[in-house]
């Protein structure tokens, strides 16, 4: 069954973000109390008991004794861890939520689920073994509450699999979660694809091809214009002008 915790626990006056950081400032933990038969109620913790108390704890949701300091002295009060807030880098715990229960009366709980042994499908065929599902989802008596479900999990081979069905509970206890969802199973071993050598493609070499004889020269000289006439031309090409002094 699980196991109870004792948690001593004050009245917080400062509510939100703000009165959130000034609790925390102080190395205590903002939380709230509710249940069906009592009002919510924010309180605090100190961050040193509540790490105490899941120093050894098999999971986060359990049944704790809050003795509540006040005015009007101190009392006691049953409850369930129903919710952690963490913190995502540094994993400190940031608020809590407690759900106040009654000895007579059933409870909704969350219990962790473990395994017991290596499977044969590891030890033998070097597969590996998967946690589908870590909690189980019952109902049942404060007292009747496990602290955890225990799964004998030796006998998988590659590929088989435990569902919530073939998982052993106490009478007193009711699972809510469904029964054909599987637990545990064995996956085959992965094999690693050979990578093929890479091959460098190289560019194909362009070759140019070489100018025709006397190409070279029909093409235009840098520089001439347009139009304008060979050099030869300009050269023997013109007429000479009659003599004026010829002229009988």
């Amino acid at each position: 069954m699980a196991q109870q915790v004792s948690l001593k626990a004050f009245p917080r006056n400062g509510v939100g973000r703000q009165g959130a950081k000034r609790v925390r400032a102080e190395r205590m933990i903002p939380a709230v109390i509710y249940g069906a038969h009592t009002q919510s109620t924010p309180i605090q913790v100190a961050e040193v008991d509540v790490t105490r108390i899941f120093k050894h704890a098999t999971g986060e949701h359990m049944l704790v004794q809050l003795a509540m300091e006040g005015k009007d002295g101190a009392s006691e009060r049953l409850a369930l861890i129903q919710e952690i807030q963490h913190h995502p880098i540094t994993d400190r715990v940031l608020h809590l939520d407690f759900h106040e229960v009654r000895t007579d009366e059933k409870l909704h709980a969350r219990v962790p689920i473990l395994a017991l042994g290596e499977p044969e499908g590891v030890r033998v065929g070097g597969g590996v073994l998967e946690q589908v599902l870590r909690e189980l989802e019952v109902e049942c008596l404060p007292k009747d509450l496990p602290d955890r479900f225990e799964v004998d999990v030796s006998a998988l081979a590659i590929g088989g699999n435990i569902h919530v069905k073939e998982i052993k509970v106490p009478e007193a206890v009711t699972v809510l979660s469904h029964a054909d969802v599987s637990v545990f199973t064995v996956l085959a071993p992965t094999k690693e694809e050979e990578v093929a050598p890479s091959t460098e493609l190289k560019e194909p070499e362009v070759i140019k091809e070489k100018k025709a004889e006397g190409e070279e020269g029909a093409e235009a000289k840098p520089g001439a214009e347009k139009g304008a006439k060979p050099a030869a031309e300009a050269k023997g090409g013109d007429k000479a002008a009659p003599d004026k002094g010829g002229k009988k």
